[in-house]
């Protein structure tokens, strides 16, 4: 049979769908004509429809060498390329396809979803936006351009273009679930939950829908609705990875933190290369105090996403807990290579070296404080930060409170050093403190408001980069005496004085990021309670724990109720033999009042305490206890308990 006749016969084939036919047809001519270019071709095509990848390549890539202007051979390479992941091939067949014929939308769409899986958004939106130019109402063509265009961040376009594909197709499902997702990334949650909703009635089991809901009702902060949206995922599809992480994080939200961290598990089991799993589980282990576990869960975060900065800054976090500051100031220091201005790690890594002692490099790391997600000390009132090169002699400067009174306690020794600079000194502290401040620094004008003159502000804990504190160069505390009438009061309410008085605290503010490890329970303390001193508890805020461990011993004596100020507790401290007290207000206030004061510190100390040193800097009369390991507040009790007998061993009592 003439090879033009059998050619008619096998277009036919391939029309009708009989592949076996029009394969034999085709093998046929080419026994005659091998550079036939219609048989490469459909040869090509028919392993193409039945997957046979690398047998439709090789048919291809002949064919397109006996016609290399057949624009239609071309776009058909480009498609195998693109089912064999050969993207990059994918892009210069169909790129020489469309060149053949300009009006080839599907060689148009085709090169736009090859850009797409290359990660070439702005090209792929390019060559969709042609497509669409010769077939306005093709939905798919208006759908993928969607996707491009919201992988470059033009949401708002996007949206068009799902809008205009729905308006052709109102059951068109994909761009219904694409229109939830833009109107997510927009922050348009409730329009994104309705968009959603629409897609899943269109296709109830489709499962990344239902975890994308869920994603929402996360960010709604509907946790219970999204817990039930990603079980429904984690029901259709149990192999989908990101439905367990949704899943855990709603269960996070809803208290139940083993089922989270069953969840994240789940979901770093199904997806190794995914981040967010391990790195979620850290977090739970880091509140719950397990830091080994925690850093572990960071390593394998790390692993899959060697520059997840957030997972660097608190794998720092953690190895500081454990001890290991050199590590902790290396993670933190990847971090910053990737991230240099990324607050939270230079906050960190200012810790850190403070508590090293490596102050001038600290003070400069700590203004990060004011650029954190949660800012401190970030309050300029409408002035310019003082940073001490700035002449003051004449001039009002704000001298500002901005964390914790015991904050306010140790750095308000610099407000006298401003003053000597020749400054109009005008401090704002917490109204807790100030009728303290105001009796013993009478010099100092405190305020409760910005002074309509003040030029310039400061926080106080910005004031030791202002004078390039060293350790060596760090100023006195004022020496301050508790206000005399006060002081009469308490020591009537004491009685007379038969044994040595201990004051002493065991818990500070609950809203401390680190309370759970640098408090204890009355409980724990009852061990070195005896009856040879009198035992003053100068505490407020217990809870009902320890207020039952104090019906329990006739040995401590708490005045809660009244202590109203910081006067208060100055008397009290003035009519202690010694004070002990783990890291709170109350050692600062006896350290500037040159008391004697045992400071019990838990094992990773807060940098003000410094590594390894059992005196304080700060405060010549502070003597620091200091935890050997984690949690190991017995060990610091057997310190103190051995202490006490050396110290009151001449005591009558």
């Amino acid at each position: 049979m003439p090879p033009a006749m059998l050619w008619a016969q096998v277009q036919a084939a391939m029309q009708q769908g009989r592949l076996d036919a029009a394969q034999a047809g085709a093998q046929h001519i080419l026994h005659a004509a091998p550079r036939h270019p219609g048989a490469l071709h459909v040869l090509g095509v028919i392993c193409l429809q039945r997957r046979q990848l690398p047998e439709a390549l090789r048919w291809l890539k002949k064919a397109a060498q006996a016609d290399q202007r057949n624009a239609m051979i071309w776009a058909t390479l480009g498609y195998a390329n693109f089912e064999a992941g050969a993207f990059r091939d994918a892009v210069e067949a169909f790129q020489k396809s469309s060149r053949l014929d300009g009006r080839a939308h599907p060689a148009l769409h085709g090169l736009g979803k090859s850009l797409q899986a290359l990660g070439r958004h702005q090209e792929a939106a390019g060559a969709f936006a042609r497509a669409i130019t010769l077939e306005p109402r093709n939905v798919d063509y208006l759908n993928d351009r969607g996707v491009a265009l919201l992988e470059i961040g033009a949401v708002d376009d996007a949206l068009r273009d799902f809008d205009a594909a729905i308006a052709v197709a109102p059951g068109f499902f994909g761009a219904r679930l694409n229109k939830g997702l833009a109107l997510k990334k927009r922050g348009d949650a409730a329009a994104a939950l309705a968009a959603l909703d629409q897609a899943i009635a269109l296709n109830p089991s489709y499962a990344p829908a239902h975890g994308n809901r869920a994603a929402v009702l996360l960010d709604m902060r509907d946790h219970a609705q999204a817990l039930a949206a990603a079980q429904r995922a984690v029901a259709l599809a149990p192999d989908f990875a990101e439905a367990w992480n949704n899943q855990g994080l709603a269960q996070l939200e809803l208290g139940d933190a083993p089922a989270a961290l069953a969840s994240f598990a789940e979901a770093a089991r199904l997806d190794p290369a995914n981040a967010a799993a391990p790195y979620n589980a850290a977090g739970i282990h880091w509140q719950k105090g397990d830091y080994s576990e925690a850093l572990a869960a960071y390593r394998q975060c790390l692993r899959v996403a060697p520059t997840h900065v957030a997972a660097l800054n608190d794998l720092g976090l953690a190895e500081a807990a454990l001890g290991d500051h050199a590590a902790a100031l290396a993670a933190y220091d990847r971090a910053l290579r990737i991230a240099p201005d990324f607050p939270e790690a230079r906050f960190n890594k200012s810790l850190t070296c403070l508590l090293a002692g490596n102050l001038a490099e600290g003070w400069r790391l700590f203004e990060a404080r004011k650029q954190k997600k949660n800012p401190v000390g970030f309050q300029d009132f409408g002035l310019p930060l003082w940073t001490g090169a700035q002449d003051v002699v004449g001039r009002c400067i704000l001298l500002h409170w901005e964390q914790g009174f015991g904050d306010t306690l140790q750095f308000i020794r610099y407000a006298p050093l401003v003053q000597a600079k020749g400054a109009l000194v005008a401090l704002m502290v917490q109204p807790e403190v100030a009728p303290l401040i105001r009796r013993v620094m009478p010099e100092v004008t405190l305020v409760d408001e910005v002074p309509p003159d003040a030029q310039m502000q400061c926080p106080l804990m910005s004031l030791p980069r202002a004078f390039g504190t060293v350790l060596s160069s760090i100023p006195p505390a004022p020496h301050w005496q508790a206000d005399g009438g006060r002081r009469d009061l308490w020591r009537a309410r004491l009685g007379a004085a038969h044994k040595p008085r201990i004051g002493f605290a065991w818990r500070g503010s609950a809203g401390h990021g680190n309370d759970r490890n640098r408090s204890l329970g009355l409980t724990d303390l009852l061990s070195i309670i005896n009856d040879k001193a009198d035992w003053i508890g100068i505490q407020k805020a217990m809870p009902e724990a320890d207020r039952q461990a104090l019906a329990s011993t006739t040995s401590i004596r708490v005045f809660d109720a009244e202590i109203t100020d910081f006067e208060d507790t100055a008397a009290l401290i003035a009519e202690m033999d010694l004070i002990i007290s783990v890291d709170t207000s109350l050692a600062h206030l006896a350290g500037s009042m040159g008391r004697e004061c045992w400071v019990m510190l838990p094992f990773n100390p807060d940098w003000r305490w410094l590594l390894d040193r059992k005196d304080s800097p700060w405060y010549p009369t502070l003597r620091l206890f200091r935890q050997k390991r984690i949690g190991d507040w017995a060990g610091v009790l057997e310190e103190i308990h051995a202490a006490l007998a050396l110290r009151f061993a001449g005591s009558s009592a």
